[in-house]
């Protein structure tokens, strides 16, 4: 590592350590290490969770569907609004949006063989 760039480090972890004992704090980088681009605004937090507050009205108004259509239709769009609200959140509230592929990879990868492992098991017990 260069002089250079340790006394940068030095000076960061400084700022830092001042900022830990009640000094100002230092302004955050624009990008931290392992992100591609900047996380969203404020406002696009808000309008991420008011998506969600209607997925999930529209998942309450699913369920009353019961009578007037066949059960795995009501099954099927429940299992839709899961998964398109499970993308919406490991998207933007677990920043996969911003990190890089690796660990995008590492988590759709984590997921799938969560779902194959569900799988199987519920098949070895004649769930289905």
């Amino acid at each position: 590592m260069s002089e250079q760039k340790v006394k940068e480090l030095e000076a960061e972890l400084s700022a830092v350590a001042h900022a830990e004992l009640g000094g100002a704090l230092a302004p955050a980088p624009e990008l931290l290490p392992g992100e591609l681009d900047s996380h969203p605004t404020p406002f696009k937090y808000v309008m991420i969770f008011l998506i969600l507050v209607v997925i999930t009205a529209l998942e309450v108004a699913t369920s009353y569907l019961e009578g007037s259509i066949g059960n795995w239709a009501i099954v099927a769009l429940l299992i839709f609004w899961a998964v398109l609200k499970f993308v919406i959140v490991a998207a933007y509230y677990m920043h996969l949006k911003t990190d890089q592929p690796i660990f995008v990879r590492f988590f759709v990868l984590g997921a799938v063989a969560a779902m194959v492992l569900y799988t199987v098991a519920l098949t070895t017990l004649h769930a289905f």
